[in-house]
């Protein structure tokens, strides 16, 4: 991961902590500390998937409910998100939106994709929805194949805007949705204006995009979107530039798909926070 110009990792296997300070840990990458929990789910949907970060202690999460083992790492200063949904078969209303103290969702798991089940957008969305409020993501690889096959490595990664490069700021920059998730396209600037053109009713706002050579960019608000290009896709004129016209809509959240159908995810924009002035 580090020859591949990665700053930080959590190695986080099932059921318990990989101690950073049993690794040993090459100058220039930071090991955050966790592990994937699996406590039984009482609402009636499967097991859950949850990835635990800058833990300390473990805990038996397969003898706890969900909203214990929440508590308990929040208690230890960790930070927990619901690991691939969509390949886990999470349903929102039954199985999500009772929890307190989740911070976000995986919305990409590259094994999870080898499976076809690796976008968790719609159930992001959703959460959203039924939360009434922005929730953050994250994207990872997940591997457990071969690693000298390599189809599950170097797929899926999160870009941070963090102070520095310790795991406790790394994470608290996460939760703070100061990110956003790739699976290879940047997104270099995001900006929402309210739309100073009168006469378009529809519109009530305007998107800025800039990023790396894509395809495709959508925004995604909690009602409606947009596409840009709005006429057929052309892989021979990729663009690095957009700006889409947006509904009037609680929240937006930007979709970049480059010339190889591999996506970046934006963090949600909290759109009753733009002035018109």
């Amino acid at each position: 991961y580090q020859e591949q110009g990665y700053d930080f990792l959590c190695l986080s296997d099932h059921h318990q902590i990989t101690r950073v300070d049993r690794v040993p840990v090459p100058d220039g990458i930071t090991l955050i500390q966790g592990a994937e929990l699996h406590p039984d789910n009482p609402f009636g949907g499967q097991q859950y998937h949850l990835l635990a970060y800058n833990m300390t202690a473990d805990v038996d999460a397969r003898q706890m409910s969900p909203q214990h083992l929440i508590d308990a790492v929040r208690g230890q200063g960790g930070s927990v998100w619901l690991a691939h949904p969509y390949w886990s078969g999470m349903n929102v209303r039954r199985d999500v939106i009772q929890l307190n103290g989740l911070a976000g969702v995986e919305v990409f798991n590259t094994i999870c994709q080898r499976m076809g089940r690796g976008e968790s957008g719609l159930i992001w969305d959703d959460w959203m929805d039924l939360a009434g409020h922005p929730i953050p993501a994250i994207a990872n690889d997940d591997c457990h194949g071969n690693p000298l096959q390599g189809n599950d490595l170097f797929q899926g990664w999160t870009m941070v805007r963090s102070a520095d490069r310790t795991p406790g700021a790394i994470v608290e920059a996460i939760e703070k949705g100061s990110s956003y998730c790739t699976s290879g396209p940047e997104i270099h600037e995001l900006s929402v204006d309210v739309s100073t053109d009168q006469k378009d009713a529809l519109h009530h706002f305007e998107l800025k995009v800039s990023c790396s050579e894509a395809l495709r960019v959508t925004a995604i608000c909690n009602r409606d979107g947009a596409d840009y290009p709005a006429g057929p896709l052309d892989p021979e004129n990729p663009f690095e530039q957009a700006t889409i016209p947006l509904p009037q809509a609680d929240w937006v959240r930007v979709e970049v798909m480059d010339c190889h159908g591999r996506k970046a995810w934006s963090n949600p924009i909290d759109l009753t926070q733009v002035s018109s002035q």
